[in-house]
């Protein structure tokens, strides 16, 4: 790139949406080195804009992190969300369809998924936009156990206890895949999307109220 070419490229981001560019810019190097060992001077240079312009948007590395979390919590958040409208009136099946919206969103995204549950952000209570966005996906998953106990089709127990049960295996399940840690069976590939739907079916006829 000739030096006129990174003048240009440097105005183009001072002027358009520069606090977007450095959050790609710095999900690029966590693909390739690491949360851990991002910098804002290097996410700077990976933009092509000055160490002093991130100061701007963001203060520190935490605050860039936090950002990208949010990020992954509102994408979460949608896609749990259009996978339950798809069964309305079956609540079992809505959580099924949000527990493989999750394992998706957490295979395709695994930096993601590492910066939102990492430990990373030491001081989440700094950032209440991040909460409000975490606390929302946890919601479309809590919904679809409300509405199963209403509906008698979620065995009674304690909401917020049959939530985090759901949640423990989805998200699990997600880590296990996007980390490599499950390896496939034989010489068969491995298949997230039908290894979650396995694994979730089980989910949904443990949670399934006794019949009468």
């Amino acid at each position: 790139m000739t030096r006129k070419a990174v003048v240009v490229k440097r105005r183009a981001y001072h002027h358009g949406d520069l606090k977007n560019a450095l959050v790609v810019a710095a999900l690029e190097l966590i693909a390739t080195k690491g949360a851990r060992a991002l910098s804002l001077r290097e996410v700077a240079r990976a933009t092509g804009v000055s160490h002093a312009s991130t100061y701007r948007h963001f203060p520190n590395k935490e605050s860039v992190l936090a950002t990208i979390a949010e990020q992954g919590f509102r994408e979460l958040t949608q896609r749990m969300r259009d996978a339950a409208l798809q069964s309305p009136s079956d609540p079992l099946e809505s959580l099924h369809r949000v527990g493989l919206a999750y394992v998706a969103f957490g295979v395709a995204h695994p930096h993601h998924l590492q910066i939102m549950f990492g430990d990373l952000i030491t001081n989440h209570a700094a950032y209440p936009s991040l909460l409000e966005a975490s606390s929302a996906a946890f919601e479309i998953l809590a919904s679809c156990v409300r509405a199963g106990q209403k509906a008698g089709l979620v065995r009674e127990s304690e909401e917020r206890l049959v939530s985090l049960a759901a949640w423990s295996q989805v998200h699990g399940l997600a880590l296990l895949i996007a980390s490599g840690q499950i390896a496939p069976k034989g010489s068969a590939p491995l298949q997230p999307d039908k290894l979650a739907d396995a694994v979730l079916y089980l989910l949904q006829t443990g949670l399934a109220a006794p019949r009468q």
